[in-house]
Parts: C-alpha cells; structure tokens; sequence
C-alpha cells in the first residue's frame, strides 16, 4: 500500500496479538455517532458487551455523509485522495486509473495477497467489487430498511460460511430512521433491529475472529436527536465523532 492517512492503532495490533485473531470482520454501522452509541448503549445489548470486553475509541469522521466516510473507512485514505463522495465516483474514479492504490480497498489488498475477501453491501456498491475481489453480495435499496439490514445479515451469514479472512459488511437502518423517524421509540427500534443482526453474525463467526463495529458519521437530523442532549454530547456531534468498537471472538 502506499501509506495510508490512517494509521494503526497499537492498543488494536496489541489486542489482536495478545488473542491470536485471524480473520476480521468490519462491520459499518451508519449513523453510529460516540454520542449516539453512548446514548443507546443501554438496548444494545449485544454490542455494548463485545465493547465492555474489548476496545471502545472515540474517532473523528473524516465526512458527514455516508459514500466518502465509508470509502475512507475500507481504504484508510481521506476523501480528497480517494475522491470517492458518491457510489458513481467509484466507478468514475477507477476509470480513470484502475491501478491507482488509494481506491483499493483493505478487501481488495488482503484478495490480492491470497485471502479470502468478501463485502457484503448495496447494490450498486457491491458490484463495484467485480473482478476486484471474488466474493461479494449485494443488496437493492429498499424502503424497509429493517428488511434491507436482515438480508445484508443473511449474506453476511452465508459467506461467513464460507470462512473468509476478512468480511466487510454494512447496515443502514439508525441512518435511514434518523432521517425519517420523529422519537426516540422509533430510533430504539432501528437499535434494537442492528444489535440482533449483529448478534447473529458474531455467533457465526470462527472463534479467532477480529471484529471492527464502526459509524461512519455522526448521526443525521441533529436538531431533533439533540435536544436534550448534554454540553458533550453537542461537542461530539460537532466534531463527528464517531464510535469505533473493537472485540474477538474467543
């Protein structure tokens, strides 16, 4: 790789050595802002242990919106250099040069090493993996994200079958109800949605298996999420800080 903007964590590299992690599994959950994980913690059951036995950072989103912040959470580059700020830049971006090194993806360096790779998104995402990584899964926009997250979930528990070194996966429903729901009942249950989905992919993974829960900004509709909220919780939503959750599966 040409070196990244991004840089390791030790506190991570040291986590995995001490626990003999083998294979990864990233896992974007949109919308998952410090301030907002922090808030729902509480129902997140699933989530909030993986992340009281393991890892909790508190990170700075490189974007406010979804495609450039996700794009820099799979190459480890900011957006001005992978110019990635919508689904179509990917496509536009790689016709341009195909060997460029800050759009390929962390999937895409560990397949050409010889891993197994494997993503499981949107779409029109997904199939911008073809002939870039061998296994990838997509799922069209839907207006039911609930039913969107649960297929993205039964693809990503088909190819854990398959036992890749490394699987990238992405849930939408905190962002799309952020958007669109008026209370805090409607936003827990977006919550509580993600945090079974996530609970059946950490049961289906290998024992040995590194996971990487990460927002990709911070939650959307901050006026109405925020009125309440504490002086810090403010600060973070301001500075885009997202939570970045770290665990393996021993």
């Amino acid at each position: 790789m040409v070196p990244p903007s991004g840089r390791p964590i030790p506190e991570v590299e040291n986590y995995a050595k001490e626990r003999g992690c083998k294979s990864a599994v990233i896992i974007v959950v949109d919308s998952l802002g410090y301030s907002l994980y922090r808030h729902l913690s509480p129902i997140m059951k699933n989530l909030h242990e993986i992340a009281e036995n393991g890892l909790l950072f508190k990170c700075r989103s490189p974007a406010t919106i979804t495609s450039p912040a996700i794009a820099s959470i799979f190459t480890g580059y900011l957006p001005e250099e992978h110019n990635i700020y919508s689904t179509a830049d990917i496509y536009t971006e790689t016709a341009k040069n195909s060997e460029n090194p800050r759009l390929r993806s962390i999937m895409e360096w560990a397949y050409r090493a010889g891993m197994k790779s494997a993503a499981v998104i949107e779409t029109e995402g997904a199939q911008s993996f073809r002939g870039r990584i061998k296994d990838f899964y997509g799922v069209p926009n839907s207006e039911d994200i609930l039913d969107y997250d649960r297929q993205i979930t039964e693809y990503a528990l088909q190819s854990l079958r398959e036992k890749p070194d490394i699987l990238a996966v992405h849930l939408r429903a905190l962002d799309r109800y952020s958007h669109r729901a008026e209370s805090w009942k409607e936003m827990k249950k977006a919550a509580k949605a993600i945090d079974k989905n996530l609970e059946e992919i950490f049961q289906s993974t290998e024992k040995g298996t590194i996971f990487f829960i990460c927002g990709d900004h911070a939650v959307h509709g901050g006026k109405k999420w925020l009125k309440n909220a504490t002086h810090e919780e403010v600060k973070n939503h301001e500075n885009n800080y997202v939570a970045l959750i770290v665990g393996c599966n021993l």
